[in-house]
């Protein structure tokens, strides 16, 4: 199984797959008649007789890094020689998204007395926005181990590779394309005007509009939010769509290839599980999906709702994260089921005549029976043998790994926790712990 949390194994992985594609697309340059090729030694960092930069050797062998808003975020000087810079850009949208609102809400003749215990204001721009950015740390080296993965097992069959890497290679390139990037803007905005045009103050904090003789209008934290704020993290929530849809796409592809999937492997899903770690890798995402629904709820909550109205939305919620970020693995059913069934007939026939003959040295022969069995290897043969047909006939049809399943349910729901202590009475609480302390 591969370890997610080894990084030194991690890193050697993205290494030799970077390698991998400089050859494979060195080899296609040629043959459309480029004269430039890639290098394909290992550590070579740039393209000879080329200005090439490292952060363009490191994309290629990370296909899932950068994406929607990244050439934004290098004009403006926040992506620096391919570093990410990921704790200082949440940092600063985290101070561009919340700082303002509390700062224009707070200014002489405007009423901030319902900004403070806005609590999905708060939620979306101090937790949502910085874990989305804080993600892209976490989320996707783990993913793109996975995809390497896929090369260092052998699974992938050696006639499949070049087909393997030009997927990683359309990844890479739709992941960082302009138009998407321009695409993500416009829809945030899009969005942003039509729930606008609809409702424009229904729902809408008191903090966030003002009265004025023609009517209600926005406040200037009002604009800010509508302008800045919502569609920034709009946009960090639109740029994930886009990279969960080719991390869907990728698998998809790679499904479609003939990979050399073992019945027996020890791992219950025929080589596949390491996929099942993906859940475990989207776990932030789901802390950050949690927080934006937990804010809302808390709103309500302290606008006097029940917190037992909401029990059966937080149940179909967290569900709704574990299906949603699973779903992609139903692509390996095909190759799986075909696996099992492959299994059960080969090693079931050879359990089968290991048993025949089995019972005719030991059950039919009246001088084997006489025999002793202490220091015969027949048994032990027949035990490990077993064993290893009884995995293949218990072999997933899904690359699921139930503990990750666990942890992504756990970190969907745990953002929903302070809610709940919210809408418990203070005394009870006390109450509660001191019977646990004494």
């Amino acid at each position: 199984m591969l370890s997610i949390s080894a990084g030194v194994k991690q890193g050697e992985a993205e290494h030799r797959l970077m390698s991998a594609m400089k050859i494979v697309l060195a080899m296609r340059m040629d043959d459309s008649g480029h004269q430039q090729q890639l290098s394909a030694q290992p550590g070579s960092g740039q393209h000879p007789g080329s200005g090439g930069s490292a952060e363009s050797d490191v994309r290629v062998g990370r296909p899932f890094s950068g994406g929607p808003l990244y050439k934004i975020q290098g004009v403006v000087g926040l992506l620096q020689d391919g570093k990410p810079n990921v704790g200082r850009r949440a940092l600063l949208a985290m101070a561009l998204c919340w700082l303002p609102l509390a700062f224009l809400s707070a200014l002489p003749g405007y009423d901030n007395s319902s900004f403070w215990p806005d609590f999905g204001t708060h939620a979306r721009y101090l937790i949502v926005v910085p874990l989305l950015i804080l993600a892209e740390r976490i989320c996707i080296p783990r993913i793109g181990a996975l995809a390497s993965h896929f090369l260092e097992s052998g699974i992938v069959a050696e006639q499949e590779r070049p087909a393997f890497l030009g997927i990683l290679a359309s990844t890479q390139r739709l992941l960082n394309l302009l138009w998407v990037e321009i695409a993500v803007v416009v829809l945030a905005y899009l969005a942003i005007a039509t729930m606008y045009e609809a409702r424009p103050f229904a729902g809408i904090p008191a903090w966030l509009i003002v009265s004025t003789p023609v009517g209600k209008v926005l406040s200037p934290a009002g604009w800010w939010g509508l302008l800045v704020s919502l569609p920034l993290m709009l946009c960090l929530l639109l740029s994930w769509v886009w990279r969960l849809c080719l991390w869907g796409r990728f698998l998809y592809l790679v499904s479609r290839l003939e990979l050399r999937l073992t019945p027996a492997h020890p791992d219950g899903a025929a080589g596949l599980g390491f996929i099942g770690y993906s859940s475990q890798a989207f776990a932030v995402l789901a802390i950050a999906l949690g927080a934006l629904v937990a804010g809302a709820i808390a709103n309500s909550i302290y606008a006097g709702a029940s917190l037992t109205s909401y029990h059966y939305l937080i149940l179909f919620f967290v569900l709704g994260v574990v299906l949603f970020f699973n779903f992609p693995l139903l692509v390996f059913l095909g190759q799986m089921l075909r696996a099992w069934r492959r299994g059960t007939l080969e090693y079931g026939g050879l359990a089968d005549r290991f048993g025949l003959e089995f019972e005719r040295k030991w059950l039919r022969d009246p001088q084997m029976a006489r025999e002793s069995m202490m220091d015969r290897p027949d048994f032990s043969s027949a035990t490990d043998l077993y064993q290893v047909v009884d995995r293949v006939y218990a072999m997933w049809l899904l690359p699921v790994h139930p503990k990750s399943v666990l942890l992504l349910a756990v970190s969907a729901f745990l953002p929903f926790i302070p809610v709940a202590l919210m809408a418990l009475p203070f005394d009870a609480i006390v109450d509660k712990l001191t019977g646990l302390l004494f």
